[in-house]
């Protein structure tokens, strides 16, 4: 799904937290295509030196096996570093999401605005007003297509998505030392706030700093 909100301007607060004794956990995704509503999802975390924890989810991505089409295509398969997390995100997509680097296909087309999400509410509800395909409610396996973006279930108790989010939280939790950096997100007219937070990865090299105008079209 697309996201057409432009966010007009970000005031950023960096706190950095170092204890003596330790460097941060890593945590990441890997995705591996079997079909676009059939693929799986894997969180991996690193708890030592040669010592990694893995849970596995079904996924889709894409509504086509061309991985170069944008806004069409599933994703390229392998690790996507994790870039950003939300709770509470409000626009095409809503509710609990994960923002994933850029990568590119075999011909080096870049996939850009790639999050892993389901279809939820920005206050991670159901909203389900018609007999048709609601973008805030899933109703079935064709949820699992999308413009790109991995999409994982929100059906059941407990969903899948909310599985992914607490792992990643349980993770974040355990991390002896983060440089975090914490968003406060202005709208302007017409437009749709996020509120969220975000954790550096070990393979940026310093901040990951969003455009001034930060407006992810989700599934490029």
């Amino acid at each position: 799904m697309k996201v057409r909100a432009a966010i007009a301007a970000a005031v950023l607060a960096v706190t950095l937290t170092i204890p003596a004794n330790a460097l941060a956990y890593r945590t990441w995704f890997e995705f591996a295509r079997q079909s676009n509503i059939a693929s799986t999802l894997t969180m991996v975390w690193q708890y030592g030196t040669g010592y990694n924890g893995t849970q596995t989810w079904r996924a889709g991505s894409g509504v086509s096996t061309d991985a170069c089409w944008i806004g069409h295509g599933w994703l390229p398969t392998g690790y996507y570093d994790l870039w950003g997390h939300w709770d509470n995100f409000s626009g095409k997509i809503a509710g609990r999401v994960f923002y994933l680097q850029n990568k590119p296909c075999w011909n080096g087309t870049w996939r850009t605005e790639l999050f892993v999400h389901s279809e939820e509410t920005a206050g991670q509800g159901q909203y389900c007003p018609t007999a048709g395909d609601d973008p805030y409610c899933w109703e079935g396996v064709y949820d699992y297509q999308s413009n790109g973006c991995i999409k994982v279930s929100r059906a059941g108790y407990p969903s899948d998505l909310r599985l992914v989010h607490e792992l990643h939280d349980q993770q974040l939790a355990l991390r002896p030392g983060r440089l975090s950096q914490r968003r406060s997100l202005s709208p302007g007219k017409g437009e749709t706030a996020a509120r969220g937070r975000r954790f550096a990865s070990p393979l940026e090299s310093g901040l990951l700093r969003p455009p001034s105008r930060w407006a992810p079209r989700a599934g490029r």
